[in-house]
């Protein structure tokens, strides 16, 4: 069970304590104004000692209820000036790391002739030495590295480092530190950790990686032109219900259609996460190549797959939509749902590398991530989003976790989901109730997805 829930919004710390203390107390001020108003037609004029209680009552409660009120704005000013203030601050620290990251940059690639040999020495003695040892230190050494990447600290200093590898590159190609804080994500914004994904994803596609291939859809149980396996499904009721029918990347796509109490079609689209067994660059879209591709800005087969089933779908620009995903899904969600192709309705992120993407539109967003989980960190810090934000501990402290990302398992995203449908944060309960109520059962629909062989060579 993931602990330690925290709720906020946008890239700010949560500041919900404040806004619900603020609700509350314009909630008393306004049960006050309505005794005030009441006041009046209780004084009969007979008894002036009772009249001249309800004068004194009713000027005690228009104080109390005038007090409340500004307690109420200062709360919300507060709670602005709060994120505002960790904006100002976290900018200026990043400003300084990235001009920092410039300069090391500059260093390293004067000295690289000097340094890479012994590098490259150091890298063969550590293969021969880790060939040699024992399993059982090979054992241990793996699980030490597995505690260290599972610590919320050491995926929360990864996170800051990755936005700092685009601003290295620029000093090692000889740009001065000061230009390149000025040029980076707290300047002007033209490089970022998607420029320096966009170059690995030119490499790759350079080495016949094909990250952006052209793809094929189908339906599981038909075709695109009979139709397929569709079953009746009742609409999603909370968080947890989403995350759980997120499909495997076998069959990554699954679509639900239903119809909202005014007669307008509404689609619940979920978007399944990567395939750790895809070859790279292989039949299968979900892989690791489309994940580089997502993060760099640019097409991704995975990307291209989706709005492929929704067109076959026939959903259109004007059909209400939520989009849903879990680790590479959600990154997927997250660019459609900002995209302006579709009537966004709203947008459910579990564990994605989607930092880096802004969530900007005006539709009801929540984002689920576990501290201690690496993926949701590989697009650097998160930046200019308006979403309701859901961090937890997804292993207990001082746990011994298994596998490679014990963290970014689905089982436990579930969990923690299921926490945060009982939280009692009020932007989050607003954010899960502002999602669409469909009117009553739906048909889901699933999709497999196939990248279009290359042609061989003449």
């Amino acid at each position: 069970m993931s602990g330690g829930l925290a709720v906020g919004v946008g890239v700010g710390v949560a500041t919900d304590e404040l806004l619900r203390l603020a609700r509350a107390a314009e909630a008393v001020a306004e049960q006050c104004g309505d005794l005030v108003r009441r006041v009046p037609a209780l004084r009969t004029g007979q008894h002036a000692s009772v009249d001249a209680d309800l004068w004194q009552l009713e000027g005690s409660t228009r104080r109390a209820a005038e007090r409340l009120g500004d307690i109420a704005t200062s709360l919300r000013a507060a709670a602005g000036l709060y994120d505002a203030g960790e904006w100002v601050v976290v900018t200026a620290i990043e400003s300084i790391a990235a001009q920092a990251a410039a300069a090391a940059g500059l260093v390293v690639s004067r000295l690289g002739i000097v340094v890479v040999p012994g590098l490259l020495g150091a890298a063969a003695a550590g293969a021969i030495g880790w060939v040699l040892a024992p399993a059982a230190a090979r054992d241990e050494l793996l699980e030490g590295a597995a505690r260290l990447l599972s610590d919320p600290r050491a995926v929360e200093a990864l996170r800051a480092s990755l936005s700092l590898v685009d601003d290295a590159l620029l000093g090692a190609l000889g740009m001065p530190p000061s230009i390149v804080g000025a040029i980076g994500e707290t300047g002007a914004g033209v490089s970022g950790i998607d420029s320096a994904a966009g170059l690995v994803a030119s490499l790759a596609a350079i080495a016949g990686v094909r990250g952006i291939a052209p793809v094929l859809v189908d339906r599981v149980g038909g075709d695109l032109r009979r139709g397929g396996d569709r079953q009746e499904v009742s609409p999603p009721g909370s968080l947890a219900e989403r995350v759980a029918r997120i499909p495997d990347a076998d069959a990554p796509i699954r679509i639900e259609r239903y119809t909202l109490p005014d007669g307008s079609e509404h689609v619940e689209v979920y978007i399944a996460g990567t395939d750790a067994h895809a070859a790279l660059g292989g039949d299968q879209p979900w892989d690791m190549a489309s994940n580089i591709a997502l993060v760099a800005g640019l097409d991704a087969s995975s990307l291209q797959a989706v709005r492929a089933a929704l067109a076959a779908e026939g959903v259109t620009a004007q059909t209400s939509i939520v989009f849903t995903g879990y680790s590479q899904g959600g990154a997927i969600a997250a660019q459609l749902a900002e995209s302006g192709d579709y009537a966004t309705a709203g947008l459910v992120t579990i564990g994605a590398p989607s930092g880096g993407m802004p969530v900007t539109g005006s539709y009801p967003a929540v984002v689920i991530e576990h501290r201690d989980d690496l993926v949701p960190v590989l697009s650097g810090l998160r930046r200019d989003t308006t979403a309701v934000v859901v961090r937890a501990d997804a292993l207990e402290a001082g746990s011994t976790p298994s596998g490679a990302l014990p963290a970014h398992d689905r089982d436990r995203y579930a969990a923690t989901a299921a926490t945060a449908d009982q939280h009692d944060s009020a932007v989050l309960q607003a954010a899960v109730a502002a999602l669409p109520a469909a009117a009553g059962a739906g048909v889901a629909v699933s999709y497999t997805a196939a990248r279009i062989p290359s042609p061989a060579p003449n």
